[in-house]
């Protein structure tokens, strides 16, 4: 057999394609693996696989070119979810060869709906197993999940706090800058657990500060898990199995301020309070402190008004006991005096030289008053004591 020329090769190669496929187009699902986007010239070349558990059973080359790159963005904006690695998409394709690069799926359409569908029955997977497998910590009530770590009674005053985020990430700056400019000079001390928050094994590595903390010693009043904004895949770390199980029986209450608007990750359902931001994890927690704050104001208020009104009551009541004092008082000296003037005007009248005025006379025998007539001797000498002097009289009969 005479050898043939490559290009000879090639083009038969092609033939046997355009027969094959003819320029139709198909739809596929792979997983999206070595992407290399250029938005500034508008094309993406990936690598499309196909996985049997850990084996690789299909890869092919594909590209979007030009006339197709608006669709990335669609995606992106209809999803949230940034068009990376390791996504399952479903695809609109069609057939190219050439001589030079070789066979290339060219990519047309990506059907939202599928990405979105596969997401929320992952995330589901993941809720159906932890309320199955792990029942001690997750629950259904009524349809809301509730977890241990909700149920955790958050201190009065939250102020020995445990980091969690990327170091001098910005979501990590804001949550301290929030924190260290409160208007109420509240004072904090915050501890740092610094680990990567997004990326393959982001997941394992939050997991495994949260263990560290757990097991630290140290009491802190709360944990909280900080990171900035970004699109919805890089908050798979968040969605796993592995996060919901330690973030629901965690032994302290975990805040989460994660910088998601739209969407809840797993975590954000298991942890004691989610918030949207850091900035807003810094502020739930000022709220916090300053309701406590206000709320021991009003109980020094209410006490220091309750002294005042028990302090005016009892200043009332002396003032009345002082009163029915003073004028009982003043009724008992009265009716007291009236009593003397009365005795003292008896003693008057009974006074023995008012009576002796009246023509009376004082008789006595020997210095004794004589005031029966037994008591009379007659052989002794009788003096009568008169109001202007005495006399000594003799008895004859």
């Amino acid at each position: 057999m005479s050898p043939i020329r490559l290009s000879d090769l090639a083009y038969t190669i092609d033939a046997v394609l355009e027969e094959s496929f003819g320029g139709k187009a198909m739809w596929v699902v792979a997983e999206t693996s070595d992407i290399k986007n250029y938005p500034d010239r508008q094309y993406c070349f990936m690598t499309l696989v196909e996985r049997e558990g850990n084996q690789t059973v299909a890869k092919l080359e594909a590209a979007i070119w030009r006339k197709n790159y608006p669709i990335i963005r669609q995606f992106e904006a209809a999803t949230q979810v940034a068009f990376a690695r390791n996504i399952q998409l479903l695809m609109l394709v069609s057939v190219s060869y050439h001589a030079v690069y070789g066979m290339r799926l060219e990519v047309h359409q990506i059907d939202h709906a599928y990405t979105l569908g596969n997401l929320e029955r992952e995330r589901q997977a993941v809720l159906d197993s932890l309320v199955r497998d792990y029942s001690q910590f997750v629950w259904l009530d009524q349809g809301q999940y509730i977890t241990s770590n909700q149920m955790l009674d958050r201190p009065a005053v939250c102020q020995r706090i445990a980091l969690i985020g990327a170091p001098n990430s910005d979501g990590w700056r804001d949550f301290r800058q929030e924190l260290a400019n409160n208007p109420w000079g509240y004072r904090f001390l915050i501890d740092d657990y610094a680990t990567q928050v997004q990326g393959v094994g982001a997941d394992k590595a939050i997991c495994a500060q949260l263990e560290q903390i757990a097991t630290g010693g140290v009491p802190y009043d709360v944990v909280v898990m900080v990171r900035g904004g970004g699109s919805q895949l890089d908050f798979g770390a968040f969605d796993t199995l592995r996060m919901g199980v330690a973030v629901a029986s965690f032994p302290y209450p975990i805040i989460a301020g994660i910088g998601h608007d739209r969407n809840v990750s797993i975590t954000d359902m298991m942890c004691h309070q989610s918030v949207k931001t850091p900035t807003k994890a810094a502020a739930f927690l000022l709220e916090h402190n300053r309701t406590f704050e206000e709320t021991c104001l009003q109980l020094a208020f209410r006490v220091a008004e309750s002294g005042r009104v028990a302090l005016q009551e009892a200043r009332e009541e002396v003032d009345q006991l002082t009163d029915r004092f003073r004028y009982g008082t003043q009724l008992y000296l009265r009716n007291r005096q009236v009593e003397l003037t009365e005795k003292a005007t008896t003693i008057r009248h009974l006074d023995p030289m008012n009576i002796l005025k009246r023509g009376y006379a004082l008789l006595s025998q020997n210095g004794k008053i004589i005031t029966r007539a037994a008591q009379f001797q007659p052989h002794l000498p009788v003096d009568a004591q008169l109001v202007d002097g005495n006399l000594e009289l003799r008895i004859k009969n």
